[in-house]
């Protein structure tokens, strides 16, 4: 399976929202042919009805079967009210032929923290229950410090608990968003994945903007950033799920993928 992770796209009529990056982040989005498109959060910026509005027509662009949670500026002014009326729950187990896909609402209303909390992680556990072959979790915050992100103070306030019970049931990628910033880590038997922003102007250094192609395969899982502007592509990770063996070009840079 196929699945496209992007993130952070910020809609809006201010400066936040780069349309023309968008516009063509979208061809590149559907060139990829994903089986599944996640988007993680932050799809408007000041959770504005008028913003909801733009990001349900700007995503009608988008070919391809897809899903989405809110992150903290989706949930502001109300916004948490409007996003299940434009993009269906916040929350949600959906399952597929080889897996199971846990998406969570990290958020809380007017606030930039996150936190998952009992019922959420019970629907964590849930979605393992499934016993398909693989579970992904995904939601909008962060589980661990994000390096290149700045001053670090997001984290999700429960991020010891919602580790521990993916660590303990081997859940093996976790997709978030958040800071902006494309970054991926293996801890024990899972994979970390964070994707950069898909089209907002607030940018981090060189990271531009980018989204993640992810390849879920019986025994891998390899991930390729792509760079918007660029338009070019590169393979990141790779996780061998067989034997736990994890190439991870943000540190093994003499490897080949």
């Amino acid at each position: 399976m196929r699945i496209a992770h992007i993130s952070d796209i910020h809609c809006n009529f201010g400066s936040d929202f780069n349309e023309k990056i968008f516009d063509r982040a979208v061809k590149l989005l559907n060139k990829a042919d994903a089986d599944l498109i996640f988007v993680s959060g932050d799809i408007t910026t000041e959770g504005l009805l008028t913003e909801y509005e733009l990001a349900k027509e700007k995503l009608k662009k988008v070919t391809g079967e897809m899903i989405l949670v809110p992150g903290n500026h989706d949930e502001r002014n109300l916004g948490y009210k409007l996003f299940p009326e434009f993009f269906g729950e916040s929350s949600f187990i959906h399952t597929y032929k080889d897996l199971s896909f846990v998406g969570l609402s990290s958020s809380e209303p007017d606030k930039d923290d996150g936190r998952l909390g009992r019922e959420r992680h019970k629907l964590i556990e849930e979605g393992v229950s499934l016993e398909k072959p693989l579970t992904i979790v995904g939601f909008h915050h962060h589980l661990i410090p994000v390096p290149n992100s700045g001053r670090e103070k997001n984290i999700i306030e429960d991020a010891g608990e919602t580790l521990d019970i993916i660590l303990k049931n081997e859940i093996p990628l976790v997709l978030m968003g958040h800071r902006h910033v494309p970054y991926g880590v293996k801890i024990h038997k899972t994979l970390l994945v964070n994707a950069g922003t898909f089209s907002c102007n607030r940018t981090r250094a060189h990271f531009g903007n980018t989204f993640n192609i992810i390849d879920v395969r019986n025994d891998s899982i390899t991930v390729t950033i792509v760079d918007i502007l660029k338009q070019k592509q590169e393979k990141t990770i790779q996780f061998n799920l067989n034997d736990g063996r994890c190439v991870n070009r943000n540190y093994n840079t003499n490897e080949k993928i």
